[in-house]
């Protein structure tokens, strides 16, 4: 399973209030703690929510020499804005090899883009989403990954770079929501095996209570459909159990050898 750590978002108010005053410690803790768990990626999002492009392009520029500094884990660079995803990309100047977190299908994008993911041959998220939003249904949503993919293909991006995201929705607003984030992306591994597949798993639970439960179940039953990334945070110890037993559920976990260390460690003796 691939781990993209999703703590360094300036949605979270701590984080946003780090950047903003420059916090390098609290930055780095949240770092060092998501390296530890075992992430693949560091995501980095500065979206503060100021609606200043030059301030957010500077705190990413910020958050991008600090995350470098701090670990040696790949970067993941977060933004709506492909402006932004551009002047990150090139700051970071090779310095790290990154993921390019996401791209929904608008042609406009594409454009501004794809020919870097092209000339770096980084990865990148393709969201289900296009300039009307999200599809309802997941027919619609494995539609416009394919058309993303298309584009793609196109622009000479192969398959193995890109991570198709189906929109995990909270089942808090429609029960539904889990099944059909689920049914797209099986969807579209089966039309492109090749391709990956990510979730921000966490979205699903979002307004429940004791959600750690929830985002368990969740990852454990996207795990069987086919996912290959997940968007969340691997301190937490349901997070981890739950991606043992997905991968275990899934057959990607030969002879059981896992789980069968994660036992002899007393993984499952935890709540």
């Amino acid at each position: 399973m691939i781990i993209i750590g999703e703590k360094i978002n300036a949605t979270r108010k701590s984080i946003a209030k780090a950047i903003l005053s420059r916090d390098e410690d609290e930055i780095k803790r949240q770092i060092e703690a998501q390296d530890a768990a075992g992430a693949s990626y560091i995501d980095l999002n500065a979206g503060t929510g100021s609606g200043d492009e030059d301030k957010e392009v500077e705190d990413m520029k910020w958050l991008l020499d600090l995350a470098l500094k701090t670990t040696e884990k790949n970067v993941c660079i977060d933004s709506a804005n492909p402006l932004i995803i551009r002047k990150a990309v090139e700051h970071l100047d090779d310095r790290r090899p990154f993921l390019v977190n996401s791209i929904k299908y608008d042609e406009k994008i594409f454009d501004v883009l794809f020919p870097i993911i092209t000339q770096k041959k980084m990865p990148f998220i393709a969201l289900a989403m296009d300039e009307e939003g999200i599809p309802k249904d997941a027919e619609a949503r494995a539609e416009v990954c394919l058309k993303i993919y298309e584009a793609a293909k196109k622009a000479g991006i192969v398959e193995e770079n890109i991570f198709f995201d189906t929109l995990v929705m909270p089942v808090s607003a429609d029960w539904g929501y889990g099944c059909i984030a689920l049914d797209a992306l099986e969807i579209v591994k089966k039309a492109v095996p090749a391709a990956k597949t990510s979730m921000g798993v966490s979205n699903i639970s979002f307004g429940l209570k004791k959600r750690f439960w929830v985002n368990e179940a969740f990852i454990i039953a996207a795990l069987s459909r086919g996912l290959d990334a997940a968007i969340c945070d691997p301190t937490k110890e349901s997070t981890r159990r739950a991606i043992l037993l997905g991968e275990l559920i899934a057959g990607k976990d030969k002879y059981c050898r896992r789980y069968s260390r994660a036992l002899r460690q007393g993984v499952f003796d935890k709540k």
